[in-house]
């Protein structure tokens, strides 16, 4: 049975079986509203009654169809003779494919040949190809038939971008160097700018070696038009043109823009998405704000403790109750936050001593100790007061 007479007997099916649908209501002397009614599925528009008796039996659902002959008072029955005569049709023999019959004599890979040590390596198949590109630039993947992809090729591409990566790494700490050496705040969009145009001004030098020379100083004036948009001081466009040329000048000295990774860092500098496989100046400024910010928390506590214990140290030749004790304790602790979060000469550490001399004490405890407390604590944290870092850089464009 070939595969129109199995779509031909197919198409029988729904013609008997909508006219068979036809009849039944009929003959229960109903209307396809009526039906739609009797069904609950009566809505603006949609009647599923008509739907099946023109043909919509193939896509509908078998509680639709039992639902139908609820309605109109039949049953599977009325059914029977339609059904039985598509199931008694022939089953039709699946022909085998041209390749299960006659299999083609599979080629080496060249991801095999790379594992047996083959050099020559192979034709690739499609899906091979495929998997390849994936892993090199898409840009590039034109310049090169994604069908028969010569090996060495593809690896010298991988390599070559891969050597452009790290080279922007090496350029990123030179920039975050500069950028900190002209004393430019990490908390400013000016920075942002800035380390943006240098990157731009890098790759556009790095885009125009040899041959495309003639086109470098057009791409620096286009360059340069950008950062008047971006609101850049004059000097300092032409400042970081002139160094990031000799930080390039220099990378070309020493044969560094034409070196290449080995093939595996190659391309696991590749499988890494863009935005991960550098450091930027931003994340630089965030890593020394952290680590700024750690030293200062530590010389925080340090100067914390020795203020509590200076205060407490008062007390050590007291001669007392326990509860005294835990009150001057209570004192000690108020004394050194008051020194830990005012500054000498500002209105909030006014306050904080007025309210801190207004506070009443318990008759046993002596407020000339406290008093000297106070003064003992203040001057511990005045003296070696931690200084805290300024905010963190942008984040990484």
């Amino acid at each position: 049975m070939s595969g129109a007479e199995q779509e031909r007997g197919r198409q029988e099916l729904v013609s008997g079986l909508s006219t068979r649908f036809v009849a039944l209501r009929r003959r229960a002397g109903m209307t396809q509203q009526g039906v739609s009614d009797a069904m609950g599925k009566s809505r603006a528009g949609k009647m599923p009654a008509g739907r099946l008796e023109r043909g919509g039996v193939e896509s509908a659902s078998l509680l639709t169809v039992a639902e139908y002959l609820r309605a109109v008072r039949a049953g599977f029955g009325d059914l029977k003779d339609v059904l039985d005569r598509y199931t008694s049709l022939p089953i039709p023999q699946p022909r085998r494919k041209l390749a299960e019959a006659a299999p083609l004599p599979r080629l080496q890979t060249s991801a095999r040949a790379w594992e047996n040590g083959d050099s020559s390596g192979g034709t690739r198949p499609r899906s091979d190809a495929r998997n390849a590109s994936r892993m090199c630039p898409r840009r590039s993947d034109a310049r090169y038939s994604p069908r028969f992809p010569d090996q060495e090729l593809e690896v010298m591409r991988v390599r070559r971008r891969a050597g452009y990566w790290v080279l922007r790494k090496v350029f990123e700490h030179f920039l975050h160097s500069e950028l900190t050496a002209m004393g430019i705040s990490p908390t400013s969009w000016f920075r942002r700018r800035t380390a943006q145009y240098a990157r731009k001004v890098f790759n556009a030098l790095y885009r125009t070696r040899g041959k495309k020379e003639v086109k470098r100083q057009e791409r620096l004036a286009r360059l340069r038009a950008w950062a008047e948009k971006q609101h850049l001081v004059a000097p300092i466009p032409g400042y970081m043109e002139l160094a990031v040329g000799l930080v390039f000048d220099d990378m070309a000295a020493h044969d560094e823009l034409d070196w290449m990774p080995p093939p595996d860092e190659a391309f696991a500098i590749m499988a890494v998405k863009p935005k991960h496989r550098v450091v930027t100046d931003a994340q630089m400024c965030l890593a020394e704000w952290n680590d700024a910010y750690a030293r200062y928390a530590r010389a925080y506590l340090e100067t914390l403790a020795r203020a509590h214990e200076a205060a407490l140290r008062l007390t050590a030749e007291l001669r007392c109750d326990a509860r005294t004790v835990f009150r001057y304790k209570v004192a000690a602790m108020n004394v050194s936050n008051i020194g830990a979060n005012t500054v000498p000469g500002t209105k909030r550490r006014s306050q904080n001593l007025a309210e801190f001399n207004a506070r009443q004490w318990p008759p046993e405890v002596d407020r000339k100790l406290v008093a000297r407390m106070l003064a003992v604590a203040l001057e511990v944290w005045d003296s070696s007061r931690p200084t805290l870092p300024p905010a963190p850089g942008p984040k990484p464009v």
